[in-house]
C-alpha cells in the first residue's frame, strides 16, 4: 500500500469509519488497488470544527467549485413563524441546517434539522424535489417529533470542498409515540462536484430483524417541497390546450418511452401514458423521475447499474390507483418540512401558513409488481426474503436540475452506462 493511499485511509478511520477496510468500501473503491476506481480525497485536514455562519453569510461567500457549510439560522422554505418549543419542533436549534451552494449555479442542497436532515435540492422559489430514507415498512419514519431529534437524525461534513462537498446522513427511523425502539438505521452518503450534481450512497440495518417492521424497501420516495402560498399555477409550467399543469415526469433513459402526470387548479389528475407503460419504464435498465419546476428540472435517476434490478424495481403514481398508488392525488401535507404537529401526516387546511409538502411518484424495491396498494401493500411487506436482500444491498442514485427532459436521458445513460463504477463517486464528476 502507498504513503498516500494509507494516510487516506488512516484520516477516514479517525472520522468515524470503524476500519481502513470498511472506509475503502464506502467510498467506493477496493485496496485492491484496482484501476477501474480511483482514490478517494481525505475529509477535511481540520483540529477544530468551523463556527456555524448565518444564511446571509454564507450567501455572501464566494464560492470555488462547490462548498459545504453548518447554518444556524436556517428556515425551510423561507418560513417566518416560531420553531418553538421542543416539542414538537427539532431539539437543540431547530434553525441548524448543512447547505451545499455551487459556483456559478442557482440551485443548493439542504440538510435541515427542522426537516429531519432529510435533505433536498432546492431551486430558486423556495421549492425542491426530496427523495426522502428508508422509512420502514410499516409505522416507523423521521417525520414526526422524535425523528427531529439529534440522537434520531444527524448530519456531518466530511469534505466541505472546494473540489468536492461529502456530506453524512446517519438515522433511526422511530414511531411517532416513542423512540426507544427504533426500527432500522440508515446511512447516506452524498457527494457534490463543482458540476452541480449529487451522488448518493444509501444502505441501512434492521434493528428489529425479525419484523417486517424493521425492514424498508421504498428509500426513493419521490415528493416535493414549496412555500404556503405558492399554487401549481406558480410551481409548474401550464399545458396551452388543457390548462392543468405538468407536475411529474417519469422517463426511460434507453429509450423515448415517458409517462407524463398533470393536475389541474383543483388537484384533479391527468396523464399522458397508462400503468403498463409506468410498469414497463419501471423495468427498463434505467429510468429518471423529474419535478419539472418553472424554476428548473429537478430529477433523481436510478438505474441496475446503480443497485436496483431492473426485476425488482416499480415507480408508482399516486393519483392513480391503477399504477399501484395510493391515491394521494394533489394532496398537500403541512406536517413537513416544518414539523409544528406530532404527526407522520397532516393535511394542510385552506389558511395552513407554514410550508408544505406533496408526493407525485414513490419508487419500490419490489419483487412482484403491486397493482392495488390496499390489498398488494400490507402483504408484500411481510416477504421476509426480499426484506432481508434490501437490508444487505447498497443502493446509488444521481441528483441535479436541468433545462429540459432531454438532457436528463442523456445524463442518466452517461452515467449508468459506467456500470458498477456508479458505486464510485467520482462517476459523476465529469458528467454535463
Amino acid at each position: 500500500m502507498t504513503t498516500s493511499r494509507r494516510s487516506v485511509l488512516t484520516s477516514l478511520a479517525a472520522t468515524g469509519f470503524a476500519s481502513a477496510a470498511l472506509a475503502s468500501s464506502r467510498l467506493g473503491y477496493s485496496l485492491s488497488g484496482s484501476s477501474e476506481q480511483a482514490p478517494a480525497p481525505c475529509p477535511d485536514p481540520i483540529y477544530e470544527k468551523p463556527s456555524p455562519l448565518s444564511e446571509a453569510e454564507f450567501n455572501s461567500r464566494n464560492i470555488d467549485g462547490v462548498c459545504a457549510a453548518e447554518i444556524n439560522d436556517f428556515s425551510p422554505c423561507g418560513y417566518t413563524g416560531p420553531l418553538v418549543p421542543s416539542p414538537p419542533h427539532a431539539d437543540l436549534n431547530p434553525r441548524k441546517a448543512v447547505i451545499v451552494r455551487w459556483r456559478g449555479q442557482k440551485h443548493r442542497f439542504v440538510f435541515s434539522h427542522e426537516a429531519s436532515y432529510a435533505p433536498w435540492i432546492e431551486l430558486p422559489g423556495k421549492v425542491g424535489l426530496c427523495n426522502q430514507f428508508f422509512e420502514s415498512n410499516q409505522a416507523a419514519e423521521l417525520f414526526n417529533q422524535f425523528g427531529r431529534r439529534e440522537r434520531n437524525s444527524s448530519v456531518d461534513v466530511i469534505e466541505s470542498g472546494p473540489k468536492r462537498v461529502w456530506v453524512r446522513w446517519n438515522y433511526t427511523c422511530v414511531h411517532e409515540d416513542e423512540d426507544e425502539h427504533p426500527a432500522l438505521r440508515g446511512t447516506e452518503d452524498y457527494v457534490a462536484y463543482p458540476n452541480g450534481l449529487v451522488w448518493r450512497r444509501l444502505s441501512y440495518e434492521s434493528l428489529r430483524p425479525n419484523d417486517p417492521d424493521g425492514y424498508s424497501w421504498q428509500p426513493v420516495d419521490f415528493f416535493c417541497l414549496a412555500p404556503a402560498s405558492a399554487t401549481w399555477a406558480d410551481l409548474f409550467p401550464r399545458d396551452p390546450q388543457y390548462g392543468d399543469y405538468l407536475v411529474g415526469s417519469v422517463i426511460d433513459a434507453y429509450s423515448s418511452r415517458r409517462y407524463d402526470k398533470f393536475w389541474d387548479d383543483q388537484g384533479r389528475p391527468r396523464r399522458i401514458g397508462d400503468a403498463a407503460l409506468l410498469l414497463e419504464i419501471s423495468r427498463s435498465r434505467g429510468l429518471a423521475m423529474i419535478a419539472p419546476f418553472k424554476a428548473g428540472c429537478a430529477f433523481t435517476v436510478l438505474g441496475a447499474s446503480s443497485g436496483f434490478p431492473s426485476t425488482k424495481s416499480q415507480v408508482v403514481d399516486h393519483s392513480f390507483k391503477d399504477t399501484g398508488g395510493w391515491g394521494w392525488g394533489a394532496i398537500r401535507w403541512d406536517h413537513w418540512p416544518v414539523g409544528w404537529v406530532n404527526s407522520e401526516a397532516h393535511t394542510a387546511s385552506a389558511a395552513s401558513n407554514v410550508p408544505y409538502s406533496f408526493g407525485q411518484f414513490s419508487h419500490y424495491i419490489i419483487d412482484r409488481p403491486i397493482i392495488n396498494a390496499k390489498v398488494d401493500f400490507p402483504i408484500a411487506v411481510k416477504n421476509m426474503a426480499l426484506n432481508r436482500w434490501t437490508e444487505r444491498r447498497v443502493f446509488y442514485t444521481l441528483t441535479g436540475t436541468t433545462g429540459n427532459v432531454e438532457s436528463i436521458r442523456r445524463l442518466a445513460r452517461q452515467w449508468l452506462d459506467k456500470g458498477k463504477n456508479c458505486a464510485n463517486p467520482e462517476s459523476v464528476k465529469d458528467l454535463l
